[in-house]
């Protein structure tokens, strides 16, 4: 069997000229605009966007109130369905959930929305992992949430709604897979035209476009990372997400690493000199 050539990959997601928020049986959603659709490919700035998502789901990975009402409802893992059973985060708390929707509104018009085909699963950030191990879960037999939420999905298919909460826990995934370390995750490639093409090389060329924003941001990440062999990181110093050459880069500059270096030395200095003084 001869070995295929995997040669190029491109993107065709919708992007509207707006999004809006609008709350339907107490969810909250991103829905598309009137304005006309245009596509684009996310492959043309793969640095862009992956910065763009790890952005995104920083603004989540740190938004203690959203991470405590799922605890305080025992998500564990994190599932969007939940909250079909427990109640909408971000509907009845518009103050505490503004900060990560302004990060989702400008992602959307920014790369457009993901498609809501099935459940959504993360988990948390690793300074939840103590906590987590204590959780106790209540056994529940009630599923009626359940037809709730496979009817909102199928509603929102045909017009290119997302619910709030689940593209949170898209772009929380994304993060914490990417920054906190857990990836290696398969992921289907779905919503593709595959198209083989030959001629006089040794190896057919088999390429692809994507018509799913998800699965463009995996391929964008899989390429950057086993393609280029660099990586997703953010700055020990100043905090700054970047695209590191090199998997084991720490800073996002010189400059950091030299600021960072002189500021663990003024910091041994200091604790020495207290030491020494008791």
């Amino acid at each position: 069997m001869p070995t295929l050539n995997f040669t190029h990959f491109s993107g065709a997601v919708p992007r509207y000229g707006g999004y809006s928020l609008e709350q339907t049986d107490g969810v909250l959603y991103l829905v598309p605009g009137t304005l006309a659709v245009r596509r684009y490919d996310p492959f043309e700035n793969i640095d862009g966007l992956l910065l763009e998502v790890v952005k995104a789901g920083a603004v989540v990975a740190g938004r203690e109130p959203f991470l405590e009402y799922c605890i305080a409802h025992k998500m564990l893992p994190l599932r969007d369905v939940e909250f079909w059973r427990h109640g909408d985060f971000f509907a009845p708390r518009p103050k505490e959930g503004q900060p990560i929707v302004d990060a989702l509104v400008a992602f959307a018009g920014r790369h457009g929305l993901p498609i809501w085909e099935g459940i959504v699963t993360t988990t948390y950030p690793a300074r939840y992992a103590q906590r987590l191990m204590a959780l106790h879960l209540d056994e529940n037999d009630d599923v009626a949430y359940l037809a709730r939420y496979e009817a909102a999905r199928r509603a929102c298919q045909s017009s290119g709604a997302v619910p709030v909460c689940t593209l949170v826990l898209t772009l929380l995934d994304f993060y914490l897979q990417w920054i906190e370390g857990l990836d290696g995750v398969a992921f289907p490639i779905r919503h593709a035209d595959w198209l083989m093409a030959y001629g006089q090389e040794k190896t057919p060329r088999l390429t692809a476009q994507v018509y799913d924003l998800t699965t463009c941001i995996n391929l964008a990440y899989a390429l950057l990372t086993a393609g280029q062999g660099k990586a997703v990181r953010q700055c020990k110093h100043c905090g700054k997400f970047f695209i590191a050459e090199d998997r084991r880069a720490e800073y996002c500059s010189p400059r950091c690493r030299g600021a960072y270096n002189s500021k663990m030395t003024r910091k041994r200095v200091k604790e020495r000199s207290l030491r020494e003084g008791q």
